[in-house]
């Protein structure tokens, strides 16, 4: 995975999903100042107009500033800034006005997690399971804590919970795609990351994991075989050279001279045996 790479943080339309929900609570806890101001916030965050929304929930704060739920939701828009440290005091801020509200711990937890400070986001998020039991998007983030930690297993069994209750969150499915390449079951990655991708099909890192998967899971390609080589014949040496021309020739040439020294030779000696009788 491509490589492969963990998510962080929620995607926005999470966030802005969430912040609507505590603005109805609100609304009903508040008075009428600071719950206008609340959903003021709430509809700037979905706007992307963080630093806007984290305004209005200041001056809500400032209003109510018993409100648990208020610093809840400033703390989520700060965690989305990457304001992480002020995210942190607005949820123990909400831990301290809430104590028995999962949700403070839970955010906490995240945003711990966000910066790979595992241990103490196990606590946060350990209670708040233990505040609401398999709260599907706190598991989710347990998981990412178990994941980072190498614990695959732990994360795979997490995850495995979360969307048993919410089994379209691409969150989750991205994740638990995450566990199962680390676990080396490519297999159960690919359904995850493919279901991902039809709920969301903008979602582009789901797209990536997905290509990736594919890609180790695609058969080797089959060498094709060579064909033999064969050695190329030796030549036959040609016998009709320029210089075996030569050669025969002057081999014919000193026939013809010796053969003619021999006849002269022949000559003379029967002329000599005339004479002498």
């Amino acid at each position: 995975m491509a490589k492969k790479s963990a998510l962080t943080l929620a995607p926005v339309a999470l966030l802005t999903f969430a912040l609507a929900a505590t603005a109805s609570a609100q609304a009903k806890k508040s008075g009428g100042g600071s719950s206008d101001l609340a959903n003021k916030g709430v509809q700037l965050a979905q706007q992307g107009a963080h630093e806007q929304a984290i305004e209005a929930f200041t001056q809500a704060i400032q209003i109510s500033p018993k409100d648990a739920r208020l610093y809840l939701d400033r703390g989520k828009v700060l965690r989305t800034l990457q304001k992480f440290p002020d995210a942190v005091t607005d949820f123990t801020k909400s831990i301290e006005l809430a104590p028995k509200d999962f949700q403070g711990y839970s955010e906490r937890g995240a945003t711990m997690v966000a910066q790979n400070q595992l241990e103490p986001a196990m606590a946060d998020l350990n209670k708040a399971l233990e505040l609401k039991a398999d709260d599907p998007p706190t598991l989710e983030r347990r998981g990412l804590a178990y994941y980072n930690q190498k614990n695959y297993q732990a994360a795979l069994d997490d995850y495995n919970k979360a969307l048993e209750q919410n089994p379209n969150s691409t969150l989750g499915l991205n994740r638990r795609a995450d566990a199962f390449v680390a676990l080396n079951r490519l297999q159960e990655a690919l359904p995850d990351l493919q279901k991902a991708v039809q709920i969301r099909p903008d979602d582009f890192t789901a797209q990536d994991r997905l290509r990736y998967v594919q890609a180790r899971l695609a058969p080797a390609p089959v060498a094709a075989t060579a064909a033999p080589v064969r050695a190329a014949p030796t030549p036959k040496p040609t016998l009709m050279t320029r210089t075996n021309i030569f050669i025969g020739l002057g081999a014919l040439l000193a026939l013809f001279i010796v053969i003619v020294v021999i006849a002269k030779l022949a000559v003379t000696r029967g002329t000599d045996d005339v004479r002498d009788n």
